[in-house]
Parts: structure tokens; C-alpha cells; sequence
């Protein structure tokens, strides 16, 4: 795979807000119908910066604006803007969106996949063809381009008051331990703030001057690229697969905000010595020997006329093992980045912002909610990142063994009632362990003690 109530949870029962008082049962997650700027009786509002305008950064704004706070965010470009084509945006992402009001506006602006089907090359063995309703019914995730999602973080972000510094490349950090002050390269400084997020993507430079463990790079990357619908099946991420070593994948990602188009993004991953190449490489051959694995892609890849249309994307492994310094927390892929294997890490990011706010209003002092906040996610980010680990070695490695061992194996492991499931719920985003799950809204609300719902339990009983 390739992607692109428990009573002292809701211990509070209301919410103090402009539009006055409302009140939730033990089994409905508190954030359900939250106002913009709503907040705990009692909450003490802080002031934070967010370094970073990508969805981490952004979905972290709006989550915290959301529970009382002041909130800066400070962007390195000199106009924010997305980076990528596509990403599918998995149950989890979609209950923290739901959270933020944005849902049924990704929904019309992205593809709703229901499907993730791949095979071995035009008529080799099926890999996988999982449907998400398998699990839960009405489960499914939306396809979507990374400008139509930044769209809508970004409205949602400037709906809500949130002030953006733009050209603002943060590079330092003093002050940690009590009130920190951050500087920008042109040596300006900004703050102090009760509290600094990095949320500056897998290459942070806040998190490298801490001194963060080195990436470690994979040996397979990809190119990507989006095109006009042809076509294809509407409802599912496809894939197509030749040994370890080359992959395609065609996700529908519905259209731009300002552009009826429907629009597809296409992925084609090889070893990155053949990606450094990328440049030099024979276009019209190219097409051939992709068509020679999936025909139906011809048209699609009839649109790519240039190499600059197909950007070249290298990926790594790093995790932080304490991502809190002092009064600095880590989000997103500034604190953990792995293969996109399982594609999760838009979703990651969404799932950290919604649980930093939620410990930032369950806790006392900042002291105490950073650490909580870390548990609550560690073992989420930890499952994900051994399974994209593991997988990826049967989809994009140079290992003559590994392809055929999951051309053998996959496809009659599906067929198992228990890993047929374990694999929905792996794909969807739910799993926080190699045995347990939790449901969308579950991950998306979910306070700080680690424990699931009332509902949870008795659905799992």
C-alpha cells in the first residue's frame, strides 16, 4: 500500500463560549458543535506561535484558537503555499476536520474513496482490494489535492482571527525553560510566548539546531504529478506493482477550488538512484514501460509532456524521542516521518494538532499537558511507523525475495476473516497497536488519559 466517552475523558460537562452554555452527555466527544474561540470554564489563554504554514501548522492554529488561545503562525516563504499533489485524507483526518467545521467542504472538493485495490503488474496476482465499509458502515476516506486542503485550512485559520507572519524563516529559539523567544534568519526576534509548536515538516530547522537524531533515508522515492481525470474508477486508490522495486498509483483527487476539472494524481515509484536521473530520462520510453504495467494509464500520462510536471520526491525515516523541549513541542513531521507507505502523514499531523489543543485544556499548566500529550500519541505514531517500515520493504526495495514472497501471501491472507479486518483498520488509520483500534472520532477527540470511550468498549465487547 501507497497512500497517497469515557465519563473523566468528558469530565466537563459544559462550555463557556459567546453563544453561552451547551451541554454534552458522557458518550458525545466534547468538540462535537464546539464554537470557534470556545473554551473550559477557568482556562487560562496563552499565547502560542506555530512555526510552520503546512497542514500540521495550520490544523494546530485553528485547534488551539478554537480552545481559547492567541495564536501566531510563522511561515518561512514569503507567501504560504502547499507542497505535493494529492494525499488521501483517511478517517482519522476527516473526524479532526469534521471537528474544525471543514468536513463536507473537503468532501466537495475531493474524491470520496471507498476502495483500495492493487495488483501485480496487467494480469499478475491481487495484492489487496479492501473496502473501507468492511469495518464500520459509511467508513471511507476522500482523495484530495494538497492546494484544495491548504485551501481550507488556510480559510479556516484566517475565519478564526489567526495572525500568519510571512517571510518569517524561524531558525532560533531561546527562553525555552519559561517564556521563549524565537528569531527569524534576518536576525528579528518575535515573543516571548508562553509556548512555541514546531510544526516545520520533515526538515525543521528548529528541530535540527536542537540537536534531533539524523534522518535516515529510504532507497526508494517517487515522482508525482496530477492530471485530468480519464477515466478511472472515481471510488478508489488503484495500484499497480512490478517486483519490489517500481510501483504506480492513481488517486483521484477530486478538483482545485476555483476549477470544475476533475483531476487525478499519479505516482511512479522507483530507486533513488534512478530518481537522481529523473531529468535525463526518455519520456516517450518512459510512458511505455509504464503502460506496459497498466494500460489504462496511457491518457494519463499522455498529459505528462515535460519532467517538470512529475516532481521528484525523496522520503526518510526520524523520530524524536522526546520531542519537548522546555516550552517547544513537536508536531507533524518535525517529530516523526516515515515512508508514505500507508499514508498517513497529513493524517498524523491533523490527529497531533487536535490532541496538543486537548491537552493544552485538560491540564492544569503547560508543564503537565506537553508530556500528556506526547503519551497520548506516542503509541499511535509508533505502530505506524514500524508497519510503514515493514511494508514498504515488499512494495519499494531493491530484495529479490520480498516481491514473490507478497505475491504468494497477501492476497490469501485477505481472505482471513481477522487480518481481512486488521488490514481495513491499518489502512484507515485506527490502529494503536498491533491489537488494539480505536474509531475516527475516538483518535480525533480524545483526551489525554489513552483510554477509548464507553462506546468503544462495548463495540469491541
Amino acid at each position: 500500500m501507497f497512500v497517497p466517552t469515557i465519563d473523566n475523558r468528558y469530565s466537563f460537562d459544559r462550555i463557556v463560549s459567546s453563544c453561552g452554555l451547551a451541554l454534552w452527555t458522557s458518550t458525545t466527544p466534547w468538540w462535537r458543535g464546539l464554537p470557534h474561540h470556545g473554551r473550559v470554564a477557568g482556562m487560562v489563554s496563552l499565547s502560542i506561535a506555530v512555526v510552520g504554514a503546512g497542514v500540521a501548522g495550520l490544523a494546530a492554529a485553528s485547534c488551539l484558537a478554537d480552545a481559547g488561545h492567541s495564536v501566531v503562525v510563522f511561515e518561512r516563504f514569503q507567501q504560504a503555499k502547499p507542497v505535493g499533489a494529492g494525499l488521501l485524507l483517511q478517517p482519522t483526518g476527516l473526524a479532526v476536520l469534521e471537528r474544525l467545521g471543514l468536513r463536507e467542504e473537503a468532501a466537495a472538493l475531493g474524491s470520496r474513496i471507498e476502495r483500495l485495490y492493487g495488483r501485480c503488474g496487467p494480469t499478475g496476482p491481487l495484492i489487496f482490494d479492501r473496502r473501507y465499509d468492511e469495518l464500520l458502515p459509511g467508513l471511507h476516506g476522500i482523495g484530495i489535492h494538497r492546494a484544495s486542503l491548504f485551501h481550507l485550512l488556510m480559510k479556516a485559520a484566517e475565519a478564526r482571527g489567526i495572525a500568519l507572519e510571512q517571510a518569517a524563516d524561524i531558525t532560533e529559539i531561546s527562553g525555552t525553560e519559561s517564556r521563549p523567544v524565537i528569531e527569524d534568519s534576518t536576525g528579528r526576534r518575535h515573543g516571548p510566548f508562553d509556548l512555541v509548536v514546531d510544526a516545520g515538516g520533515a526538515r525543521s530547522r528548529l528541530r535540527d539546531r536542537l540537536g534531533a537524531p539524523q534522518r535516515r533515508a529510504y532507497r526508494h522515492g517517487a515522482v508525482w504529478g496530477v492530471g485530468r481525470d480519464t477515466g478511472f474508477v472515481r471510488d478508489a486508490l488503484q495500484q499497480r506493482y512490478r517486483t519490489a522495486r517500481f510501483m504506480i498509483g492513481v488517486l483521484p483527487v477530486g478538483r482545485l477550488p476555483h476549477d470544475p476539472t476533475p483531476l487525478n494524481a499519479f505516482f511512479w515509484s522507483m530507486p533513488v538512484e534512478e530518481l537522481d536521473r529523473w531529468h535525463q530520462t526518455d519520456l516517450t520510453a518512459w510512458r511505455a514501460e509504464v503502460a506496459a504495467i497498466w494500460r489504462e494509464t496511457e491518457p494519463l500520462t499522455r498529459q505528462f509532456t515535460q519532467h517538470g510536471q512529475l516532481t521528484p520526491a525523496r522520503y526518510a525515516q526520524l523520530t524524536v524521542a522526546e520531542p519537548i523541549r522546555g516550552r517547544l513541542v513537536m508536531i507533524g513531521d518535525a517529530w516523526h516521518q516515515t515512508s508514505p507507505q500507508l499514508g498517513q502523514g497529513a493524517n498524523m499531523a491533523l490527529l497531533d494538532a487536535a490532541a496538543l489543543a486537548d491537552a493544552l485544556t485538560l491540564h492544569a499548566t503547560i508543564d503537565a499537558a506537553l508530556p500528556a500529550f506526547v503519551a497520548q500519541r506516542r503509541n499511535h505514531i509508533r505502530f505506524y511507523q514500524m508497519a510503514s517500515t515493514v511494508l514498504t520493504q515488499f512494495f519499494q526495495s531493491h530484495s529479490r525475495l520480498t516481491g514473490p514472497m507478497r505475491n504468494l501471501t497477501f492476497g490469501p491472507m485477505g481472505r482471513l476473516p481477522w487480518l481481512r479486518s486488521e488490514m481495513v483498520k491499518t489502512l484507515a488509520g485506527l490502529k494503536t497497536g498491533p491489537f488494539s483500534w480505536s474509531r475516527p472520532e475516538d483518535l480525533a477527540g480524545q483526551a489525554t488519559t489513552g483510554q477509548p470511550s464507553i462506546a468503544f468498549q462495548r463495540q469491541e465487547a
